[in-house]
């Protein structure tokens, strides 16, 4: 599937496959930028990362865990005449360490940020994670995913995110950690516009976490645009 960049092909099942589950949004705009001329040499374009302030980092006990790139290519063709488009998506993710019972002390709970430049081709606009719903966005992260399973819309919430008001929506989901089941909740939030990207912001944790929601909708709405401290 050619709008998961990072997870095309590959289904994983494993030990912290759910964690790893948010990467595949990074890959769901495989189309960004601007390109309205067929021929010529490729055209690249490459998004601006984002980060969660320090602040907000604070409070809700996160820790950056790292800054990816993830290139893709498009090929566009009319008139006998074809071009190719190199896309740059950057996805910032921290995690922070919880208490899951039997399991013990583990990087639990996870929050990503995803931004994908946009494109317009002949006029016309290819950017699917604008259209996207929170559904669709979490239904392709589950299919691209073995371990989890049973999504289940529960709520949906309003957040702002860099000056924009958006929709954020908790699924409940099943998955497995190292061999044993558990039972995770997942934030998505609808793309918002940042400067000439696309951003869209996930959040998984284990359902044992009370309170957890409302740090992940914390991060969400501590998304600014500049590169994380590292």
């Amino acid at each position: 599937m050619s709008l998961f960049a990072i997870s095309c092909g590959r289904r994983v099942t494993s030990r912290r496959a759910y964690l790893a589950a948010v990467g595949a949004v990074s890959g769901v705009a495989s189309l960004a930028g601007c390109l309205d001329i067929i021929g010529g040499g490729p055209a690249t374009f490459e998004a601006s990362p984002s980060r969660v302030s320090q602040p907000v980092l604070d409070e809700t006990g996160y820790s950056f865990d790292g800054l990816t790139e993830e290139v893709t290519e498009e090929e566009f063709s009319a008139g006998g005449q074809s071009r190719t488009v190199e896309v740059t998506n950057k996805l910032t993710t921290y995690d922070r360490t919880v208490n899951l019972g039997p399991l013990g002390e583990r990087v639990g709970a996870i929050f990503a940020a995803v931004t994908t430049p946009q494109v317009t081709v002949l006029g016309r606009e290819f950017n699917p994670v604008e259209k996207m719903s929170t559904t669709e966005l979490a239904t392709m992260i589950q299919d691209q995913f073995l371990g989890i399973e049973n999504l289940q819309q529960e709520d949906e919430r309003s957040v702002t995110i860099d000056g924009e008001q958006t929709t954020a929506t908790k699924f409940r989901a099943d998955a497995g950690y190292d061999g044993s089941p558990i039972k995770l909740n997942l934030y998505v939030s609808e793309a918002t516009e940042m400067g000439g990207d696309f951003l869209v912001t996930v959040g998984v944790y284990p359902e044992l976490l009370f309170g957890e929601g409302g740090r992940i909708r914390s991060l969400m709405q501590g998304v600014e645009p500049g590169a994380p401290e590292e």
